[in-house]
C-alpha cells in the first residue's frame, strides 16, 4: 500500500482537530461532567480523541472507504443522544476520585475511543471485502490491494484487523479491573477471533457473518465502552459467538456454491 500523501496527512490532522473540538463542544453544551473531565482539561483524553479523528480521516482520505467516518459519527451521535435524553448525573468525590451515579456516555466515549477505533477497523475490513468482491463502488477505492482469494489469506486479514479491536477491548476492560488477570488472555483471544470472522468472510464475498456481528456491536459498546459489570463475561462469550459466525459463513458459502451450480444442473 502506498504511503499517505501530504494532502492525506493534512486531512488526517484536520479530522483529528475537528473530532476533538466537536467532543469538547458537546461536553460543554450538555454539561453532564465537571470541567476537569472535559477533554481539553485531560491531556490523555484530548490526545486519544484527536488520534481517533486523525486515524479515521486518514483512512477515509487514503482508501476512500466510508464506514470509518460513518461509524465514528454514529458512535459519537449515540453517546450525545443518550446523554442529552437523560437528566444530569450527580458527581461526588470518594477517596479522592470523582464518581458518578450512572453512565455518562460522552465521558465513556472519550475514555473508550480506542474500542471505537477497533470496531471501525472491523467495519473497514468488512466494507473493503464486500466492495471488492461485489463491485460496490469498487472503482472509487484507492491504495488498496485486491481482496484475498484464499481462505488462509482472508483469515490473516481478519486476524490483523480483528486484533486491533481485540487489543483495544482487552485494554479497556483491564483498566476497569478484571479478576483473575489471566482472564485477559482469554478475552483478547475471543474478541480478536469474533471480529476476525466477519472480516475474513467479507474478504471472500460472504455477507451473513458481518450482518450477524453487526447485531453484537451495540451490546459490545455498552459492555466495554461504558464499563458494564458484565462486560468481561460478555467478551468471553464472544468465543462461542465466533464459532457461530464461522458456521454461518460455511452455510452461506455452501448455499452460494449450490446456487452457482444450479443453472448447469
Amino acid at each position: 500500500m502506498p504511503r499517505p500523501s501530504t494532502g492525506t496527512l493534512l486531512a488526517g490532522l484536520g479530522g483529528g482537530a475537528v473530532h476533538l473540538s466537536v467532543v469538547e463542544l458537546l461536553f460543554r453544551a450538555l454539561n453532564h461532567a465537571p470541567p476537569e473531565r472535559w477533554p481539553l482539561s485531560d491531556p490523555s483524553r484530548a490526545a486519544g480523541l484527536f488520534a481517533a479523528g486523525f486515524l479515521v480521516a486518514l483512512a477515509v482520505a487514503h482508501t476512500r472507504l466510508l464506514s470509518p467516518a460513518a461509524g465514528l459519527a454514529a458512535a459519537l451521535g449515540w453517546a450525545a443522544l443518550r446523554d442529552g435524553a437523560a437528566p444530569p448525573p450527580e458527581w461526588s468525590e470518594v477517596g479522592g476520585f470523582l464518581v458518578v451515579d450512572r453512565s455518562v456516555y460522552l465521558s465513556a466515549y472519550a475514555g473508550g475511543w480506542a474500542v471505537v477505533v477497533g470496531l471501525l477497523a472491523v467495519a473497514a475490513g468488512v466494507e473493503f471485502g464486500l466492495r471488492r468482491r461485489h463491485g460496490i463502488g469498487d472503482e472509487w477505492l484507492a491504495n488498496l490491494p485486491a481482496a484475498p482469494s484464499r481462505v488462509r489469506a482472508a483469515a490473516l486479514v481478519g486476524v490483523a484487523l480483528g486484533g486491533i479491536f481485540g487489543v483495544a477491548a482487552t485494554a479497556r476492560v483491564a483498566a476497569f479491573g478484571v479478576s483473575p488477570r489471566t482472564a485477559l488472555l482469554v478475552i483478547a483471544t475471543t474478541t480478536t477471533v469474533a471480529a476476525a470472522v466477519p472480516v475474513a468472510a467479507a474478504s471472500l464475498g460472504l455477507v451473513a457473518p458481518a450482518a450477524c456481528f453487526g447485531l453484537l456491536v451495540p451490546p459490545i459498546a455498552r459492555a466495554v465502552i461504558t464499563g458494564n459489570e458484565g462486560g468481561p463475561v460478555f467478551l468471553v462469550l464472544l468465543g462461542p459467538a465466533a464459532v457461530a459466525l464461522a458456521a454461518v459463513a460455511l452455510v452461506e458459502r455452501w448455499l452460494r456454491r449450490r446456487l452457482d451450480r444450479a443453472p448447469a444442473e
